[in-house]
């Protein structure tokens, strides 16, 4: 596992409050890659920030195992949806870990995303599943803070 020092510096603590934000949201992770056929893919997920990975739970047989692999680089955007626009980027290779069972990440994301009670009785529902949890190790990442952008300062002081 790789210190905070080894992060890119959009993610090294002490982390700007944008990014700080959205690794604490509820907002999905878009991860994308490029899939065996050349053809670019996304999916929204779930996501739990480590302080040096970002961990992304899915279902054994989901269709992106067929393309993600150990090693396999991938892209993850965290963004708003409402202006001033935020987000954060990263991108980096993955691992993959194959769990019996629902993952402790995707237990904890479930709690954030859910609520306490209906994290707990979701993840209750999916007893039995097999899980994978995909990790990723950022070697590149940037972020965007759209409400501080001059223009926005400049206009509410002119009304």
């Amino acid at each position: 596992m790789s210190s905070s020092a080894d992060l890119p510096t959009a993610l090294r603590d002490p982390q700007p409050r944008n990014v700080q934000l959205l690794l604490d949201s509820r907002l999905p992770a878009r991860m994308a890659w490029v899939g065996g056929d050349g053809q670019p893919y996304v999916a929204a997920m779930w996501f739990r920030w480590t302080g040096t990975e970002l961990e992304m739970s899915t279902f054994q047989g989901a269709k992106k195992l067929e393309d993600l692999r150990d090693g396999v680089s991938v892209e993850v955007l965290i963004d708003t949806d409402v202006f001033p626009y935020r987000s954060v980027k990263m991108a980096g290779p993955i691992t993959l870990e194959e769990h019996d069972g629902i993952t402790q990440s995707y237990q904890q994301s479930a709690t954030r995303y859910l609520g306490e009670e209906a994290g707990r009785e979701w993840c209750t529902s999916l007893e039995g599943a097999t899980q994978v949890l995909i990790r990723l190790t950022p070697t590149t990442a940037s972020s965007s803070d759209m409400s501080s952008a001059p223009f926005l300062s400049e206009s509410a002081g002119t009304h």
